[in-house]
């Protein structure tokens, strides 16, 4: 029974002391400057990026249609489809 004691003594000893190098401990990472060339494939033939595209505005015909008073009927029945601001669907 000592032994089971001293052994559980040890356990929390040990336990105890690894907590605290845990907080206390330097474990700071070692931070080196690593700098590398990097090679974009940006796929223009040399002559300048690409201008990006615009998406076209939808028309409430095209999205819903209107009803016979002039009023959109896709916010009504849900269906119309909401479109990024950026076009990233």
């Amino acid at each position: 029974m000592r032994l089971l004691k001293i052994l559980v003594v040890l356990l929390v000893l040990g336990f105890l002391a690894l907590a605290g190098y845990a907080y206390l401990g330097d474990m700071a990472p070692r931070q080196t400057e690593m700098r590398q060339p990097v090679a974009l494939d940006t796929g223009a033939d040399g002559a300048g990026a690409a201008a990006p595209v615009a998406a076209p505005a939808a028309t409430p015909e095209a999205v819903g249609g209107t009803d016979e008073d002039g009023a959109s009927t896709a916010a009504e029945t849900g269906t119309a489809e909401q479109t990024d601001a950026n076009g990233l669907d």
